[in-house]
């Protein structure tokens, strides 16, 4: 069973998370304090899949909370989910800790399962398990772990791949030597779609498709990714999200 440690001084705020949850399935163990400090001593002796923690607690921040559990080996991929009244944390939450999500109070329901269940989607791409490729060069190796790659793009005869890990942030390679049809054949992977004829995008990390823009968005990254005609019906029916 999936745990999720929640990380909440307001009661209510419990309830109603607690209740958001349910709804979206009853086999997730939710587990709560108050206080950062009890979180972290639960963390340490129990796993957890995913944390939701409130910035503002009673004993100290939950940024700073976040910054103790990334430096647990256990919980440096481990999504977390911030949620606070104050909006001007969100960009000093991403950049310090590399949160996966950020909900702005008050949020309603609709907003915190698009955030959670995407969180829980990432959670299941990043155990210790997860795969990793290898990308020969002439003087060199390059090593990937797959849930890390956020797209790919290919231009001439190499193709850029863009990343984003909790360790090194964003971060992109020009690889030689490699099309587009032969990453994806090498990824394996039903999270990866090629939406344009020079990209590929890990589709974990869509925050959001634009019709009229004919764009996706990302999560962690500023710039746009376009779609191309040949490729849209996938993405527009969402028959690329993996059952």
């Amino acid at each position: 069973m999936k745990k999720i440690l929640l990380v909440e001084d307001n009661e209510s705020a419990v309830k109603r998370i607690r209740q958001y949850i349910k709804n979206i399935s009853a086999d997730l163990d939710v587990t709560a304090f108050s206080e950062a400090g009890e979180a972290l001593g639960y963390a340490r002796s129990n796993p957890v899949t995913l944390f939701i923690i409130d910035i503002q607690l009673e004993d100290y921040k939950g940024t700073h909370l976040a910054k103790q559990l990334r430096e647990l080996p256990e919980y440096k991929y481990t999504p977390i989910i911030f949620e606070t009244a104050l909006a001007g944390e969100e960009l000093s939450a991403y950049r310090d800790v590399k949160c996966y999500g950020f909900l702005i109070k008050p949020f309603h329901e609709t907003e915190f399962q698009s955030v959670f269940c995407d969180a829980l989607g990432l959670s299941d791409r990043i155990s210790p398990s997860a795969k990793n490729i290898r990308l020969q060069q002439k003087q060199f190796i390059l090593e990937y772990r797959v849930p890390e790659i956020a797209y790919i793009e290919a231009f001439g005869k190499k193709v850029m791949i863009h990343t984003n890990s909790s360790s090194l942030g964003r971060k992109s390679d020009t690889i030689s030597g490699y099309t587009l049809a032969g990453i994806l054949s090498l990824l394996e992977d039903p999270f990866f779609v090629q939406c344009h004829r020079s990209y590929v995008v890990n589709t974990a990390y869509i925050q959001k498709i634009d019709k009229t823009k004919r764009e996706i968005i990302l999560r962690h990254f500023p710039e746009t990714i376009p779609i191309g005609n040949k490729y849209q019906s996938v993405l527009w029916e969402g028959s690329w999200k993996p059952s």
